[in-house]
Protein backbone atom coordinates (compact mmCIF):
# COMPACT_ATOMS: atom_id res chain seq x y z
CA UNK A 1 0.00 0.00 0.00
CA UNK A 2 1.16 3.30 -1.04
CA UNK A 3 0.16 6.64 0.69
CA UNK A 4 -0.41 9.41 -2.06
CA UNK A 5 -1.18 13.12 -1.25
CA UNK A 6 -1.60 13.09 2.52
CA UNK A 7 -4.81 9.88 1.65
CA UNK A 8 -6.03 7.35 3.10
CA UNK A 9 -4.75 4.64 0.16
CA UNK A 10 -6.88 2.01 -0.91
CA UNK A 11 -5.90 -1.38 -0.97
CA UNK A 12 -3.98 -2.46 -4.36
CA UNK A 13 -6.68 -4.74 -5.90
CA UNK A 14 -6.03 -8.03 -7.61
CA UNK A 15 -9.24 -9.29 -9.85
CA UNK A 16 -8.97 -12.82 -8.50
CA UNK A 17 -9.95 -14.07 -5.60
CA UNK A 18 -7.55 -16.78 -3.87
CA UNK A 19 -8.30 -20.40 -4.95
CA UNK A 20 -10.20 -22.58 -2.08
CA UNK A 21 -13.01 -22.49 -0.23
CA UNK A 22 -14.53 -19.85 1.47
CA UNK A 23 -13.00 -19.20 4.75
CA UNK A 24 -15.27 -18.02 7.91
CA UNK A 25 -12.96 -16.24 10.67
CA UNK A 26 -16.01 -13.93 11.85
CA UNK A 27 -16.61 -15.21 15.43
CA UNK A 28 -20.03 -16.99 15.93
CA UNK A 29 -19.83 -17.65 11.73
CA UNK A 30 -17.40 -20.78 11.83
CA UNK A 31 -17.98 -23.47 8.99
CA UNK A 32 -19.79 -27.10 11.17
CA UNK A 33 -17.58 -29.92 10.87
CA UNK A 34 -18.73 -32.49 8.56
CA UNK A 35 -19.03 -35.05 11.24
CA UNK A 36 -21.33 -32.72 13.53
CA UNK A 37 -23.59 -31.71 10.36
CA UNK A 38 -23.71 -35.78 9.86
CA UNK A 39 -24.67 -35.76 13.20
CA UNK A 40 -27.56 -33.63 12.91
CA UNK A 41 -29.49 -35.93 10.73
CA UNK A 42 -29.70 -38.43 13.44
CA UNK A 43 -32.11 -40.78 13.01
CA UNK A 44 -34.33 -42.15 16.52
CA UNK A 45 -37.03 -44.19 17.55
CA UNK A 46 -38.58 -42.60 20.60
CA UNK A 47 -38.09 -39.31 22.28
CA UNK A 48 -36.26 -41.38 25.02
CA UNK A 49 -33.22 -41.70 22.46
CA UNK A 50 -33.24 -37.59 22.33
CA UNK A 51 -33.47 -37.71 26.02
CA UNK A 52 -30.37 -40.03 26.56
CA UNK A 53 -28.41 -38.05 24.26
CA UNK A 54 -28.99 -35.09 26.28
CA UNK A 55 -28.22 -35.82 29.38
CA UNK A 56 -24.87 -37.01 28.07
CA UNK A 57 -24.19 -33.64 26.85
CA UNK A 58 -25.16 -32.13 30.29
CA UNK A 59 -22.41 -34.50 31.83
CA UNK A 60 -19.58 -33.27 29.95
CA UNK A 61 -20.26 -29.83 29.80
CA UNK A 62 -20.28 -30.14 33.48
CA UNK A 63 -16.04 -30.47 33.24
CA UNK A 64 -16.36 -27.57 30.60
CA UNK A 65 -17.83 -24.93 32.73
CA UNK A 66 -15.52 -26.28 35.45
CA UNK A 67 -18.29 -27.28 38.12
CA UNK A 68 -19.50 -30.53 40.14
CA UNK A 69 -22.11 -28.72 41.61
CA UNK A 70 -24.15 -26.96 39.57
CA UNK A 71 -26.92 -27.87 37.11
CA UNK A 72 -26.92 -27.14 33.47
CA UNK A 73 -29.52 -25.62 32.00
CA UNK A 74 -30.42 -26.20 27.94
CA UNK A 75 -32.30 -23.79 26.14
CA UNK A 76 -33.56 -23.60 22.64
CA UNK A 77 -32.71 -20.27 21.24
CA UNK A 78 -29.88 -18.12 19.73
CA UNK A 79 -26.24 -17.34 21.08
CA UNK A 80 -27.64 -13.82 21.92
CA UNK A 81 -30.61 -15.41 24.39
CA UNK A 82 -27.73 -16.57 27.08
CA UNK A 83 -27.43 -13.01 28.11
CA UNK A 84 -31.30 -12.35 28.52
CA UNK A 85 -31.76 -15.60 30.40
CA UNK A 86 -28.91 -14.74 32.77
CA UNK A 87 -29.99 -11.57 33.79
CA UNK A 88 -33.23 -12.68 34.27
CA UNK A 89 -33.03 -15.42 36.26
CA UNK A 90 -29.89 -13.81 38.35
CA UNK A 91 -31.57 -10.24 39.29
CA UNK A 92 -35.14 -8.89 39.91
CA UNK A 93 -37.13 -6.20 38.19
CA UNK A 94 -35.59 -3.03 39.48
CA UNK A 95 -32.03 -4.65 41.04
CA UNK A 96 -28.76 -3.27 40.47
CA UNK A 97 -26.61 -5.33 37.66
CA UNK A 98 -22.96 -4.66 38.06
CA UNK A 99 -21.41 -4.99 34.48
CA UNK A 100 -17.16 -5.33 33.96
CA UNK A 101 -16.57 -4.28 31.18
CA UNK A 102 -13.32 -5.33 28.82
CA UNK A 103 -14.75 -3.67 25.56
CA UNK A 104 -17.40 -2.81 23.55
CA UNK A 105 -19.49 -5.94 24.26
CA UNK A 106 -19.92 -4.21 27.49
CA UNK A 107 -22.74 -1.77 26.03
CA UNK A 108 -24.21 -4.48 24.53
CA UNK A 109 -24.86 -6.32 27.96
CA UNK A 110 -25.93 -3.27 30.06
CA UNK A 111 -28.51 -2.57 27.09
CA UNK A 112 -29.92 -6.18 27.72
CA UNK A 113 -29.72 -5.19 31.61
CA UNK A 114 -31.91 -2.14 31.05
CA UNK A 115 -34.44 -3.54 28.17
CA UNK A 116 -35.13 -6.38 30.96
CA UNK A 117 -35.92 -3.70 33.39
CA UNK A 118 -32.61 -3.45 35.77
CA UNK A 119 -30.44 -0.72 36.41
CA UNK A 120 -27.12 -1.25 34.74
CA UNK A 121 -24.04 -0.07 36.07
CA UNK A 122 -20.64 0.06 34.19
CA UNK A 123 -17.28 0.19 35.46
CA UNK A 124 -14.83 -0.29 32.67
CA UNK A 125 -11.52 -2.10 32.62
CA UNK A 126 -7.87 0.19 32.37
CA UNK A 127 -6.04 0.50 30.07
CA UNK A 128 -3.88 -2.60 31.02
CA UNK A 129 -6.77 -4.95 30.89
CA UNK A 130 -8.60 -5.35 34.29
CA UNK A 131 -11.17 -3.11 36.14
CA UNK A 132 -8.65 -1.66 38.93
CA UNK A 133 -9.64 -3.61 42.73
CA UNK A 134 -9.56 -1.17 44.72
CA UNK A 135 -12.01 0.62 42.57
CA UNK A 136 -14.06 -2.47 42.90
CA UNK A 137 -13.87 -3.10 46.40
CA UNK A 138 -15.23 0.41 46.87
CA UNK A 139 -18.45 0.14 44.42
CA UNK A 140 -19.32 -3.57 45.77
CA UNK A 141 -19.43 -1.97 49.39
CA UNK A 142 -21.64 1.57 48.02
CA UNK A 143 -24.01 0.12 45.71
CA UNK A 144 -24.63 -3.64 46.68
CA UNK A 145 -25.40 -4.83 43.50
CA UNK A 146 -27.92 -7.75 43.61
CA UNK A 147 -25.74 -9.24 40.08
CA UNK A 148 -22.68 -9.31 38.46
CA UNK A 149 -22.33 -9.50 34.98
CA UNK A 150 -18.67 -9.96 33.20
CA UNK A 151 -17.84 -11.67 30.12
CA UNK A 152 -14.66 -14.10 30.52
CA UNK A 153 -13.19 -12.87 26.50
CA UNK A 154 -15.00 -9.75 26.03
CA UNK A 155 -16.23 -10.75 21.64
CA UNK A 156 -14.88 -7.27 20.36
CA UNK A 157 -11.48 -6.65 22.19
CA UNK A 158 -10.70 -10.77 22.73
CA UNK A 159 -9.71 -9.29 26.17
CA UNK A 160 -9.40 -11.87 28.86
CA UNK A 161 -10.81 -10.48 32.27
CA UNK A 162 -8.91 -11.43 35.08
CA UNK A 163 -12.07 -13.36 36.89
CA UNK A 164 -9.99 -14.95 39.73
CA UNK A 165 -9.03 -11.62 40.56
CA UNK A 166 -12.77 -10.22 40.59
CA UNK A 167 -14.45 -13.46 42.15
CA UNK A 168 -11.77 -13.50 45.54
CA UNK A 169 -12.96 -9.32 46.08
CA UNK A 170 -16.65 -10.35 45.32
CA UNK A 171 -16.71 -12.68 47.78
CA UNK A 172 -15.12 -10.72 50.12
CA UNK A 173 -16.98 -7.37 50.06
CA UNK A 174 -19.98 -8.58 48.58
CA UNK A 175 -20.58 -12.65 49.31
CA UNK A 176 -24.40 -12.26 48.70
CA UNK A 177 -23.93 -11.13 44.72
CA UNK A 178 -24.64 -13.27 42.25
CA UNK A 179 -22.05 -13.57 39.96
CA UNK A 180 -22.78 -14.24 35.98
CA UNK A 181 -19.85 -14.97 33.50
CA UNK A 182 -20.43 -15.15 29.53
CA UNK A 183 -18.11 -18.19 29.05
CA UNK A 184 -19.40 -17.66 24.82
CA UNK A 185 -15.62 -17.18 23.57
CA UNK A 186 -14.01 -19.11 26.41
CA UNK A 187 -15.96 -22.36 27.04
CA UNK A 188 -14.62 -25.14 25.26
CA UNK A 189 -11.08 -23.68 24.67
CA UNK A 190 -9.82 -22.31 27.97
CA UNK A 191 -10.36 -23.16 30.48
CA UNK A 192 -13.58 -22.37 33.18
CA UNK A 193 -13.38 -22.71 37.24
CA UNK A 194 -17.26 -22.06 38.05
CA UNK A 195 -16.99 -23.33 41.15
CA UNK A 196 -13.44 -21.51 42.10
CA UNK A 197 -14.87 -18.91 41.68
CA UNK A 198 -18.07 -19.79 43.07
CA UNK A 199 -20.36 -18.15 40.07
CA UNK A 200 -23.64 -18.55 39.99
CA UNK A 201 -24.49 -18.70 35.80
CA UNK A 202 -21.67 -19.54 33.60
CA UNK A 203 -23.25 -19.91 29.86
CA UNK A 204 -22.13 -20.30 26.28
CA UNK A 205 -24.14 -21.18 23.50
CA UNK A 206 -23.64 -24.55 21.18
CA UNK A 207 -21.59 -23.17 18.11
CA UNK A 208 -18.87 -20.22 19.13
CA UNK A 209 -16.37 -21.91 20.92
CA UNK A 210 -17.98 -25.36 21.27
CA UNK A 211 -17.75 -26.25 17.31
CA UNK A 212 -21.95 -27.75 17.62
CA UNK A 213 -24.97 -26.15 15.09
CA UNK A 214 -25.59 -23.04 16.42
CA UNK A 215 -28.97 -22.67 18.25
CA UNK A 216 -28.60 -23.74 22.05
CA UNK A 217 -27.67 -21.65 25.13
CA UNK A 218 -26.23 -23.64 27.63
CA UNK A 219 -25.79 -22.90 31.44
CA UNK A 220 -24.47 -24.16 34.26
CA UNK A 221 -26.60 -22.69 37.47
CA UNK A 222 -25.69 -22.85 40.93
CA UNK A 223 -27.91 -24.36 43.34
CA UNK A 224 -27.57 -20.89 45.55
CA UNK A 225 -29.52 -19.11 42.40
CA UNK A 226 -32.09 -21.67 42.67
CA UNK A 227 -32.41 -21.38 46.75
CA UNK A 228 -32.56 -17.04 45.86
CA UNK A 229 -35.35 -17.16 44.41
CA UNK A 230 -34.71 -14.13 42.31
CA UNK A 231 -36.85 -15.06 39.09
CA UNK A 232 -40.38 -12.91 40.06
CA UNK A 233 -40.59 -10.88 37.01
CA UNK A 234 -44.13 -11.19 35.66
CA UNK A 235 -43.68 -9.88 32.78
CA UNK A 236 -40.44 -12.41 31.90
CA UNK A 237 -41.44 -14.88 29.21
CA UNK A 238 -42.40 -18.09 30.42
CA UNK A 239 -39.43 -19.29 27.63
CA UNK A 240 -37.07 -18.06 29.64
CA UNK A 241 -37.44 -19.79 33.15
CA UNK A 242 -34.90 -22.07 33.61
CA UNK A 243 -36.75 -24.37 35.67
CA UNK A 244 -37.88 -25.37 32.18
CA UNK A 245 -34.94 -26.35 30.56
CA UNK A 246 -33.53 -27.65 33.89
CA UNK A 247 -34.18 -31.34 33.23
CA UNK A 248 -33.64 -33.56 29.84
CA UNK A 249 -37.09 -35.15 30.43
CA UNK A 250 -39.69 -33.88 28.01
CA UNK A 251 -37.88 -30.97 27.27
CA UNK A 252 -38.60 -29.08 23.95
CA UNK A 253 -35.08 -29.29 22.46
CA UNK A 254 -34.52 -29.97 19.05
CA UNK A 255 -33.06 -33.60 18.08
CA UNK A 256 -31.08 -32.45 15.66
CA UNK A 257 -29.25 -29.98 17.85
CA UNK A 258 -28.84 -32.38 20.94
CA UNK A 259 -27.08 -34.87 18.26
CA UNK A 260 -24.63 -32.27 17.02
CA UNK A 261 -23.99 -31.17 20.33
CA UNK A 262 -23.03 -34.47 21.42
CA UNK A 263 -20.79 -35.05 18.57
CA UNK A 264 -18.67 -31.67 19.28
CA UNK A 265 -18.46 -33.08 22.65
CA UNK A 266 -17.21 -35.99 21.85
CA UNK A 267 -14.28 -34.15 19.35
CA UNK A 268 -13.50 -31.96 22.11
CA UNK A 269 -12.91 -35.07 24.89
CA UNK A 270 -11.41 -37.14 21.95
CA UNK A 271 -8.53 -34.65 21.72
CA UNK A 272 -8.71 -34.47 25.62
CA UNK A 273 -9.34 -30.75 27.75
CA UNK A 274 -5.87 -30.08 28.99
CA UNK A 275 -4.81 -30.38 24.90
CA UNK A 276 -7.25 -28.59 23.66
CA UNK A 277 -6.53 -25.87 25.75
CA UNK A 278 -3.22 -26.09 24.93
CA UNK A 279 -3.53 -25.94 21.21
CA UNK A 280 -6.01 -23.14 21.27
CA UNK A 281 -3.43 -21.41 23.13
CA UNK A 282 -0.45 -22.04 21.34
CA UNK A 283 -2.33 -21.54 17.87
CA UNK A 284 -3.68 -17.63 19.25
CA UNK A 285 0.27 -17.38 19.88
CA UNK A 286 1.44 -17.98 16.56
CA UNK A 287 -1.47 -15.60 15.39
CA UNK A 288 -0.39 -13.22 17.43
CA UNK A 289 2.70 -13.36 16.15
CA UNK A 290 1.78 -13.40 13.17
CA UNK A 291 0.11 -10.10 13.13
CA UNK A 292 3.28 -8.49 14.59
CA UNK A 293 5.47 -9.29 11.68
CA UNK A 294 2.73 -7.58 9.26
CA UNK A 295 2.16 -4.77 11.02
CA UNK A 296 -0.77 -5.57 12.99
CA UNK A 297 -1.18 -4.11 16.55
CA UNK A 298 -3.12 -6.31 19.14
CA UNK A 299 -6.25 -4.52 20.69
CA UNK A 300 -5.94 -6.87 24.43
CA UNK A 301 -2.98 -6.39 26.68
CA UNK A 302 -0.10 -8.52 27.30
CA UNK A 303 -1.51 -11.32 29.58
CA UNK A 304 -5.12 -10.30 28.35
CA UNK A 305 -4.85 -11.79 25.12
CA UNK A 306 -8.01 -15.22 24.37
CA UNK A 307 -7.33 -18.47 22.95
CA UNK A 308 -10.51 -18.18 21.03
CA UNK A 309 -10.43 -14.54 19.05
CA UNK A 310 -8.05 -11.62 18.29
CA UNK A 311 -8.95 -8.21 17.84
CA UNK A 312 -6.43 -6.29 15.58
CA UNK A 313 -5.54 -2.55 14.74
CA UNK A 314 -4.23 -2.75 11.02
CA UNK A 315 -1.04 -1.08 10.34
CA UNK A 316 -1.21 3.22 9.93
CA UNK A 317 -3.06 4.36 7.19
CA UNK A 318 -5.08 1.42 6.45
CA UNK A 319 -8.68 2.25 5.46
CA UNK A 320 -10.41 -0.57 7.83
CA UNK A 321 -13.47 -0.76 5.10
CA UNK A 322 -11.33 -1.38 2.21
CA UNK A 323 -8.71 -4.07 4.33
CA UNK A 324 -12.46 -5.49 4.86
CA UNK A 325 -13.85 -5.77 1.35
CA UNK A 326 -10.96 -6.75 -0.27
CA UNK A 327 -10.38 -9.63 2.34
CA UNK A 328 -13.48 -10.90 1.43
CA UNK A 329 -13.34 -10.58 -2.14
CA UNK A 330 -10.38 -12.72 -1.60
CA UNK A 331 -12.37 -15.75 0.06
CA UNK A 332 -11.29 -14.70 3.78
CA UNK A 333 -14.33 -13.85 5.95
CA UNK A 334 -13.47 -11.91 9.09
CA UNK A 335 -15.21 -9.18 11.76
CA UNK A 336 -15.06 -5.76 11.88
CA UNK A 337 -15.23 -3.27 14.61
CA UNK A 338 -14.73 0.55 14.01
CA UNK A 339 -10.97 0.16 14.71
CA UNK A 340 -10.25 -2.76 13.32
CA UNK A 341 -10.49 -6.79 12.55
CA UNK A 342 -11.99 -9.29 15.01
CA UNK A 343 -10.34 -12.77 13.65
CA UNK A 344 -11.97 -15.90 15.50
CA UNK A 345 -9.36 -19.11 15.78
CA UNK A 346 -11.53 -21.44 17.80
CA UNK A 347 -11.31 -25.27 18.11
CA UNK A 348 -12.01 -25.98 14.57
CA UNK A 349 -9.70 -23.46 13.06
CA UNK A 350 -6.76 -24.42 12.17
CA UNK A 351 -3.02 -23.23 11.79
CA UNK A 352 -3.30 -23.58 7.69
CA UNK A 353 -6.68 -21.96 7.94
CA UNK A 354 -5.01 -18.69 9.54
CA UNK A 355 -2.21 -18.50 7.12
CA UNK A 356 -4.43 -18.56 4.45
CA UNK A 357 -5.51 -15.25 6.32
CA UNK A 358 -2.15 -13.97 6.30
CA UNK A 359 -1.17 -14.86 2.53
CA UNK A 360 -4.36 -12.66 2.06
CA UNK A 361 -3.04 -9.86 3.61
CA UNK A 362 0.24 -10.16 1.74
CA UNK A 363 -1.53 -10.39 -1.18
CA UNK A 364 -3.10 -6.41 -0.47
CA UNK A 365 0.81 -5.73 0.46
CA UNK A 366 0.03 -4.96 4.19
CA UNK A 367 3.58 -6.62 5.64
CA UNK A 368 5.66 -5.09 7.73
Amino acid sequence: MIEEQGQVPSIVRNELPLVGRHLLLVPGQAHTSEDVLRASATSFESWSEVECADTECRDELTHLFGTERAGIVVVPGAASLGMEVAVVAASPPGAVVLVLGHGPQCDRIAHVVSRRGRVADVMRAQEEGSVDLQLLRARLADIRPSTIVVSHVDADSGIVAPLDDYAAVIREVAPKTLLVVDGTWATGCMAERMDDWQADIVFTDSASSLGGCSGLVLAAVSSRLNERKVRHDAAAPLYIELSRWSSPTGAEVPPSLVFALRAALDRIYAEGLPERFARCDAIARDFREEAAAHGFGVVAPPGHEAATLTALRPPSGVDIQDLHTELERRGVDVGMTPTGLVVAHTGGISRDDLQHFWHAVEELHLQA
